[in-house]
């Protein structure tokens, strides 16, 4: 079994199938690790849940803006209840893309992914996977889930991820600086911009081989994403 681990998606299902297709991931028999932010940006976030929720075997962590979509899945406020910080930043692309398909799915999409989504995942071979960063001074299990889906200092600071061999997150775009998987000390950086006018990554974690789908915005085009 090989691992897989997956940048940020924000609702680009095109982007998603195209580096499923180019990899030589094998579902049902890898290990798929997304790192979060599925939603928000993109006008798909439902289809790309729908595909990862149909792959044996995943692990899916909760971004900043997986934790706003999902306060409103459970709430299903009307725009004027929402937070706005959220339908300002991408949301408003979740929020019509629910409302157009079936009116049960948004309950089961909270219950199925987004309810099932972890602050963070370590794995047996001592990495760590989580969406934003954490403080490498204290343990990971005792900091708050906010900050670990929100903090950038881990990587703006060019921190060591103490405690492991390697560590993988996503949430602070490399792009345009650098397109492409980017390491600093032992900590991996998967997003590349997909939400603006970068890519969507899935690298090989033992191996460090990668694919990226095509520019996103050219998957979309005429479509604002974030």
């Amino acid at each position: 079994m090989e691992t897989y681990v997956l940048g940020d998606i924000h609702g680009a299902y095109r982007a998603l199938v195209q580096v499923l297709e180019r990899s030589p991931f094998r579902p049902g028999v890898d290990r798929l690790i997304h790192l979060g932010d599925v939603a928000d940006g993109w006008p798909e976030t439902p289809a790309c849940v729908e595909l990862l929720l149909s792959i044996p075997n995943s692990i899916w962590l909760q971004g900043n803006h997986d934790a706003w979509a999902a306060e409103w899945l459970a709430s299903g406020a009307s725009p004027d209840e929402v937070n706005m910080s959220w339908f300002l930043q991408g949301g408003k692309a979740t929020y019509d893309a629910y409302l157009q398909g079936p009116t049960e799915r948004p309950q089961q999409h909270y219950q199925a992914f987004f309810a099932q989504q972890r602050p963070y995942f370590e794995d047996d071979l001592g990495n760590l996977y989580v969406h934003a960063g954490y403080n490498p001074k204290q343990p990971v299990a005792e900091q708050p889930t906010r900050d670990l889906i929100w903090t950038r200092d881990l990587w703006r600071q060019h921190q060591q991820a103490l405690g492991y061999q390697e560590c993988f997150i996503g949430h602070t775009p490399t792009w345009p600086d650098s397109p492409v998987p980017t390491q600093r000390a032992n900590v991996w950086n998967l997003d590349q911009g997909a939400a603006y006018g970068g890519r969507l990554s899935l690298l090989n974690v033992r191996t460090k081989a990668f694919v990226q789908s095509d520019v996103v915005r050219e998957l979309y085009p005429g479509v604002k994403g974030r």
